[in-house]
C-alpha cells in the first residue's frame, strides 16, 4: 500500500497548525487527565444506577431488586474497570504518525505536551521524502523522533507494537487509491491501538478536477441512507436502487456534500472497529461452530436485504453485493469494499448475525437451551428492557470479536480549508470495554452467572452505559439492555458533537 504523503505547502498554514495543535492536545488530554471520561462507561456508572434506584423515595420493584445487590460486587467491578483503564501520564503514552519531509511539525507538538521522544514513532516509505525527513535533523541533534522507512500499514501487519495515539495525516480523500482508509482497517485488524486509545485522521474532500464526484455521491448517499432509514423497502432494477426516499436523500447529499462527506468519514471510523472488523473475526473464528450449524442455507440477496431491517450495515452491504453482481456499482464503491478488510468474511459474518437474529439458523442443542433460558425465564427481572436472547448473543460474540467502541460524547471533529481544499480532521476515542465483556464467564457459564443476582445486575447496569453510548450510532449487533430510561438526567443516550469549522 502506498499512502501518498501530504501536500506540504499546507504544513505551515495557520489553520493547519491550529487544527494540528487542537487535535493532538485533545488526544493527549483524553488519555491522561481526562482518561476516565474516555471510557464508554465510566467507573462510577454502576454505582450511579444503584444509587438512583436505592436512594429513591419511591417504593418500587426496581428499588427492591437493586437492593439485592451485594455491594462487594460493585467494588469488584470497579476494580476490574481500574485494571483495564488504569492511569497514564503523557510520558507513558506511545504515539505514531506519518512522517513527511518535515517531521518536526508533529514531533514538537507531541514533546511540548509531555510525550517522551523515545515513545514517538514516525513512518515514511517514499525514499526521497524519507531522506528529507532524516536531513531535517543534524547529526547528534537531540531530541528527534524514531523515523522508520516503511509503509505504516505494513508495520501494523508485521510488527506487534501497540500505540496510544495514531495520527494518520494522509490528506487524501476516502475511499481512494491512496488507501488511507485501508490503513485504518489494518490497524484495527491487527489490534495496534491500546484501549482507551485515540486515532487522529485527516482526510480531504475529493478533488473534482481529478476524480469523478458522482461516484462519491453514490458512496456517501448509499452508506448514510441506510443509517438514516434502516427499515426502508428497497428494490433494484437495471438502473440501480429504486426508492423515492433514496432519490431525495441523494439529491440532498449532492446539494450539501461538504456536510454529508464529513458525516460519512465519522460513520466509517466508528463502524470499522465496532462492527465491520468484529464481524470479519466472527466469520473466521472456528469457535462459531460451537454455537451454530453452518451448513449452507439457500437464501437470496433480496431475502437478506429484507431480513436486515433495523441493521443499517447489513442492509448496506447486502445491497452493495447485489449491485456488484448486477454490475451496477461505481468504481469508488468497489474501491471502498477493498478498503475495509476481508469483504467475503464480512458478508459471511453479516449473514450469520442476521440469520441468528431472525431465528433462521440452527443452533447447537446446548446453545438453544441457553437461548431459551433468556427467553422464557421469568425469574430474570426486566428493569427497562426485558433480557432477551439478543443479550446473550451480544455477550458471547463481543467477548470473542473484540469490538472497539467509539466514545461519541468526547470525540471531536474539525473542518478547515487548506488553500482551496476542504479538510476533515477527526479525533476519535476508542474503548474495548473489556471491563464489561470480561465480567461474565464463558458460554456454558453464562446461565450460572445470571442466577447470581449481584453478578447479573452489576453486568446489566454496566451494559446500560454502553447501550447509551452506541444506540444512536452502532446498534448493528443484537443491541438490547437498557436499565434506565433515556429521559432520566445522567442516563440519556450520548450524542456526537457537531463538526467545528476552524478559520
Amino acid at each position: 500500500m502506498e499512502i501518498k504523503m501530504k501536500e506540504y505547502y499546507k504544513y505551515n498554514q495557520y489553520t493547519k497548525q491550529k487544527v494540528r495543535h487542537k487535535a493532538i492536545f485533545k488526544a493527549i488530554e483524553s488519555l491522561t487527565y481526562n482518561r476516565e471520561q474516555s471510557c464508554c462507561v465510566e467507573r462510577n456508572y454502576v454505582r450511579k444506577i444503584y444509587d438512583y434506584f436505592t436512594l429513591s423515595e419511591d417504593i418500587s420493584q426496581n428499588k427492591k431488586e437493586a437492593k439485592k445487590i451485594d455491594i462487594s460486587y460493585i467494588k469488584n467491578w470497579e476494580k476490574l474497570h481500574d485494571s483495564y483503564v488504569g492511569v497514564k501520564k503523557p510520558e507513558d503514552l506511545i504515539v505514531c504518525f506519518l512522517c513527511g519531509p518535515e517531521p518536526n511539525n508533529d514531533f514538537r507538538e507531541l514533546i511540548n505536551l509531555g510525550i517522551l521522544p523515545q515513545n514517538i514513532w514516525a513512518f515514511e516509505s517514499n525514499n526521497q521524502v524519507y531522506k528529507k525527513a532524516i536531513a531535517a535533523y543534524e547529526q547528534g541533534e537531540y531530541p528527534q523522533p524514531r523515523i522508520i522507512k516503511q509503509n505504516v500499514e505494513t508495520f501494523f501487519q508485521q510488527t506487534p507494537k501497540k500505540f496510544d495515539v495514531i495520527y494518520i495525516d494522509a490528506c487524501g480523500s476516502i475511499p481512494s487509491t491512496q488507501h488511507a482508509l485501508r490503513c485504518v482497517s489494518t490497524l484495527f485488524q491487527n489490534h495496534r491501538l491500546n484501549s482507551p486509545g485515540v486515532i487522529i485522521t485527516n482526510f480531504a474532500m475529493p478533488n473534482t478536477t481529478k476524480e469523478n464526484i458522482v461516484d462519491y455521491y453514490e458512496v456517501v448517499s448509499q452508506y448514510l441512507f441506510f443509517k438514516k432509514y434502516p427499515s426502508a423497502k428497497i428494490e433494484v432494477n437495471k438502473n440501480g436502487i429504486i426508492n423515492e426516499k433514496y432519490f431525495e436523500f441523494l439529491n440532498d447529499v449532492k446539494n450539501n456534500f461538504e456536510l454529508y462527506y464529513g458525516e460519512f468519514i465519522s460513520a466509517v471510523l466508528r463502524d470499522i472497529p465496532a462492527v465491520i472488523m468484529p464481524l470479519e473475526r466472527i466469520a473466521l473464528n472456528p469457535y462459531i461452530n460451537q454455537l451454530i450449524d453452518l451448513t449452507e442455507i439457500c437464501i437470496t440477496d433480496e431475502e437478506l436485504i429484507n431480513m436486515s431491517e433495523e441493521n443499517s450495515i447489513a442492509k448496506y452491504f447486502f445491497m452493495i453485493n447485489l449491485l456488484l453482481k448486477k454490475e451496477l456499482l461505481s468504481e469508488k464503491s468497489k474501491c471502498f469494499l477493498n478498503e475495509i478488510g476481508n469483504y467475503d468474511a464480512l458478508l459471511k459474518g453479516l449473514k450469520i448475525i442476521i440469520l441468528l437474529r431472525k431465528g433462521k439458523i440452527q443452533l447447537k442443542k446446548d446453545v438453544q437451551e441457553i437461548k431459551e433460558y433468556f427467553e422464557t425465564n421469568k425469574k430474570i427481572y426486566q428493569f427497562l428492557d426485558k433480557p432477551h436472547s439478543n443479550l446473550f448473543f451480544d455477550i458471547i460474540i463481543n467477548q470473542l470479536a473484540y469490538p472497539m467502541h467509539n466514545n461519541v460524547q468526547y470525540s471531536e471533529r474539525f473542518r478547515y480549508i487548506a488553500k482551496t481544499n476542504c479538510m476533515y480532521t477527526d479525533v476519535t476515542i476508542y474503548d474495548e470495554c473489556r471491563y464489561i465483556y470480561e465480567w461474565l464467564p464463558g458460554l456454558h457459564q453464562i446461565e450460572s452467572s445470571f442466577e447470581n443476582i449481584s453478578w447479573q445486575y452489576v453486568f446489566r447496569f454496566a451494559l446500560d452505559g454502553l447501550v447509551k453510548m452506541r444506540q444512536n450510532y452502532n446498534n448493528e449487533f443484537f443491541f438490547q439492555g437498557s436499565i434506565v430510561s433515556n429521559t432520566v438526567k445522567g442516563f440519556s443516550s450520548k450524542k456526537l458533537k457537531e463538526r467545528i469549522l476552524i478559520n
